[in-house]
């Protein structure tokens, strides 16, 4: 996790989606998370 430069969450009703980036712009990950898992 210490290599994201950008964490964007968008938040939905039943799901969201987490996304982080590097410092270049590079996508290092984009997932879809439920909400449940999101409360933790």
């Amino acid at each position: 996790m210490s290599d994201v430069h950008v964490l964007a969450i968008d938040l939905a009703k039943r799901s969201s989606q987490v996304c982080g980036t590097a410092r270049g712009e590079a996508v290092l990950f984009n997932r879809t998370v439920s909400r449940v898992k999101l409360d933790v």
